[in-house]
């Protein structure tokens, strides 16, 4: 079947070449009928996608959840929705078998995502599920995985597909701070004075990248190299560069309902590690906390991949 680009073509020279008025309203008519109905079958993926982040983060942030699907949603749209959830849970089981501790399913899932709106993954078995997550087995740059999936799949990534599947798992893993929809800090959070230093500190790097190992403005930094930066820098609370796990043990606990703008918030997990604790933000209020994330910035805590590694409050 002919693309609308190439039918808009053909209209075009037909209606050059039709010089009664009403012969080219008809062919006019006829045309626009017929793109019309060409369309139809592509509006289902327009809706999955949209100009900002190349993808809907609502019919996203429901395949990630596994559902429920909402009742009054497109049926085509639903039924992509469907496959999709089914898919994760068999990705889901196929991870678990490898027992590989801190391994990255959220991108996993977003090159899969991605890929199943552009590639027409259709044809899934348990095979194809195992082969596509052996691509990401063991500490791979993305440049890695991108050339093992191109030979598996007989498959080349285009450049947008790239930064789609970079701005699916960065909404995903981070929130809305990955997208730049920063959600903002509680008001009343900065009458109190130390919160205010802390928070006039740790603004200053929000968009820097995330970097490992980084520690300073000029490397930018990694989760507590961050926080340590600012606790410092800010005056509030001398904190010598260490990691996540050693500020974990100079806190003293604190509960949920206790927590209070300026403490931390640890979790656990979210990498392959030996120490409990393995990632770090500050506590800013309103559920929300200011991390290194990548890039620096908001997010939501009551976002499902901190809800799963939570792992505790605590104040220095």
């Amino acid at each position: 079947m002919a693309s609308p680009m190439a039918v808009a073509v053909m209209t075009k020279k037909a209606l050059e070449l039709a010089e009664d008025k009403r012969v080219r309203t008809l062919l006019a008519s006829i045309v626009a009928g017929i793109v019309i109905v060409m369309l139809i079958p592509l509006l289902v993926m327009v809706s999955i996608f949209n100009t900002q982040a190349g993808f809907s983060q609502e019919v996203a942030r429901i395949v990630f959840d596994g559902g429920p699907i909402p009742t009054d949603i497109d049926a085509e749209l639903s039924k992509a929705m469907e496959e999709m959830i089914d898919a994760f849970e068999e990705l889901d089981q196929t991870i678990e078998t490898l027992e590989e501790e801190g391994f990255d399913d959220i991108k996993v899932k977003s090159f899969f995502y991605i890929l199943y709106f552009t590639k027409d993954l259709t044809d899934f078995d348990e095979e194809f599920y195992a082969g596509f997550v052996d691509c990401f087995v063991g500490e791979k740059e993305d440049d890695e995985i991108y050339e093992e999936l191109e030979e598996y799949l007989s498959y080349e990534f285009t450049e947008t597909e790239k930064v789609e599947i970079r701005n699916l798992y960065l909404f995903i893993k981070y929130g809305y701070s990955a997208t730049d929809k920063i959600t903002g800090i509680p008001g009343e959070a900065f009458n109190d004075e130390t919160f205010a230093k802390l928070m006039q500190e740790a603004t200053k790097y929000i968009g820097f990248p995330y970097q490992w190992g980084g520690s300073t403005p000029e490397t930018s930094f990694d989760c507590s190299g961050f926080v340590c930066w600012v606790y410092t820098h800010s005056g509030v609370h001398n904190l010598p560069r260490t990691t996540a796990q050693q500020i974990y043990n100079q806190c003293t606990p604190v509960s949920k309902d206790e927590v209070k703008p300026g403490d931390l918030v640890f979790f656990t997990g979210t990498y392959q590690s030996s120490n409990p604790v393995t990632h770090i933000g500050i506590y800013v209020g309103d559920n929300q906390m200011l991390h290194c994330g990548d890039p620096i910035g908001y997010t939501n805590l009551g976002n499902s991949y901190w809800v799963k590694h939570f792992y505790g409050f605590g104040r220095l």
